[in-house]
């Protein structure tokens, strides 16, 4: 498993919506998080290995329209994995 950071150029609607879209068309990409900090996206992307994730990059990142910096974190091991769908979010 590979973990991307991404930050956009901008931060209209324009290409938030293009950037969200685009990631529908990703299979690779099992996860997609828009969160805060020094980067405007998490990404967990699931390829077979270091050669697959370059093309991956190359294919859909890095000639994506909007896309200003990226940044790789391979995952060497799980140090624990639980599915906690019913967890209930507070507003």
């Amino acid at each position: 498993l590979f973990f991307i950071e991404i930050t956009l150029e901008r931060h209209d609607d324009e290409i938030l919506e293009q950037f969200s879209e685009a990631l529908a068309y990703m299979p690779e990409v099992v996860e997609a998080h828009l969160v805060t900090g020094d980067y405007d996206y998490l990404l967990k992307v699931a390829v077979k290995n270091a050669e697959h994730y370059e093309r991956f990059l190359r294919k859909n990142l890095y000639s994506m329209k909007g896309v200003r910096h990226t940044r790789s974190i391979f995952a060497l091991r799980p140090l624990k994995l639980e599915n906690k769908s019913d967890l209930i979010m507070i507003e």
